[in-house]
């Protein structure tokens, strides 16, 4: 019988499509295999992953990402991990069928690849889950043990509403086996309360590149939940320092995420207490609507270098009260709620205004969210970037009742690391 892996092109028009009936077949949302989707067709591949399709004589065999996992002596290590047709075969056929050797798709793949390394994987094979403890502020973070995993899952359905028997990102992630970038979870009173899932990625920040600071691996911090009663606790912040302290340990020094602009409680974090910059801004980005996203999905990409002279600050717990708008001078504001004023005209720092409550905009007036996402949308398009000329959103301001992201007029003293590279 003859196997077949085709590399899937997400640059071409059909990829979204082509990808969607992909998982169909699989037997996603129910195939507790699969990563969602909208993931693969958009943070995957901008982190530097690959997808392929397996088939066979009688057709789909099943699908491999290629993940990130390291890079050694300038050669990139991939983790071919394999979701195959029987991973979904009860929910969708009620039978069980072929199953080949995963070394065989990571020699085929290894070929393909030369001269980067393959270590093949399927999440059958996920089987250490070693909980490890470490105290940051007054929360237990770690990586997660075996009997922790089903409080995640439920942690996770509680925050995004998931649908019973509706999977997104499986447990085999958080294994060594798999090898994620970051697997931890936070720990009060023996109760879990918060997690974070982050991948490895090679490259891709080109801008950061031009400026000095190496790319060559970093973390894509993925997914993040905190239980409702801590949310005003510092946990997600102790969680974010937890993942630049592991990361420094193993001297990466970018960690890169996305968020949505308008939520001005995720800025307070990101750009307030830990002190990354965005210098990217994708419309758009994520092809689904929920109760957080009732609008089209823009999305910042958010990056953290802890150990530039900028990002460093954010480290450590000295929280910074300051939130005034008066504080930044020449500071010049772009729009009046979905009301755009003007441009930035060469000025040392922006304001964009952001609703009070993005979550309840959309909830209550979805004509007046979708209105403020037109005018954000176009004002930060055109004024975010790492190059002369546009602004790095790294701050957060208030005056009065309104609510600002602040740009810096971008320099590349903001991005020098100092003391740490990946070699």
């Amino acid at each position: 019988m003859s196997l077949r892996i085709d590399f899937l092109d997400p640059t071409t028009p059909t990829w979204p499509a082509e990808l969607a009936s992909l998982w169909a077949d699989l037997g996603a949302p129910h195939n507790p295999d699969l990563l969602p989707d909208y993931f693969v067709q958009t943070t995957f591949v901008r982190m530097g992953g690959r997808a392929l399709r397996i088939a066979d004589d009688d057709g789909l065999y099943g699908v491999a990402l290629l993940f990130p996992r390291d890079v050694e002596g300038g050669r990139r290590v991939y983790t071919l991990r394999v979701s195959d047709l029987e991973s979904g075969a009860e929910v969708r056929y009620g039978q069980r069928i072929r199953r080949y050797d995963n070394s065989v798709c990571a020699e085929r793949v290894g070929h393909m690849l030369r001269p980067y390394a393959i270590i093949p994987y399927r999440p059958s094979d996920a089987r250490t889950y070693a909980a490890t403890h470490r105290q940051f502020d007054v929360f237990d973070i770690g990586a997660p043990g075996a009997e922790e995993l089903p409080s995640i899952r439920a942690l996770r359905a509680a925050i995004w509403g998931t649908a019973p028997g509706v999977h997104q990102y499986p447990s085999d992630l958080y294994s060594a086996e798999f090898g994620p970038g970051t697997a931890l979870v936070a720990r009060t009173v023996g109760t879990l309360a918060g997690f974070l899932l982050g991948f490895y990625r090679f490259a891709g920040l080109d801008e950061l590149e031009r400026v000095g600071v190496d790319t060559a691996l970093g973390i894509e911090s993925q997914m993040m939940g905190v239980a409702h009663n801590l949310r005003r606790a510092g946990l997600a912040a102790a969680l974010k320092r937890a993942q630049a302290t592991a990361a420094l340990d193993r001297g990466i020094g970018v960690i890169h995420w996305t968020a949505d602009p308008l939520q001005f409680p995720n800025a307070t974090l990101n750009f307030h207490k830990l002190r990354a910059v965005a210098g990217e801004f994708y419309p758009a980005f994520y092809p689904f609507q929920n109760e957080l996203n009732r609008v089209h999905a823009s999305r910042f990409g958010i990056t953290w270098l802890p150990t530039s002279a900028w990002g460093s600050v954010g480290r450590a717990d000295r929280p910074r009260e300051d939130r005034h708008l008066a504080r930044f001078p020449g500071c010049v504001i772009l729009n009046h709620g979905s009301q755009i004023l003007t441009d930035s005209r060469g000025a040392p720092h922006i304001a964009v205004e952001i609703p009070v409550d993005w979550t309840a905009l959309q909830r209550d007036d979805l004509a007046a969210a979708t209105a403020w996402r037109a005018a954000t949308d176009t004002i930060l398009a055109e004024a975010v970037g790492f190059a002369s000329g546009r602004y790095l959103i790294a701050d957060v301001a208030m005056a009065g009742e309104r609510h600002y992201l602040v740009g810096h007029a971008f320099t590349p003293e903001m991005l020098v690391p100092h003391g740490y590279g990946h070699g």
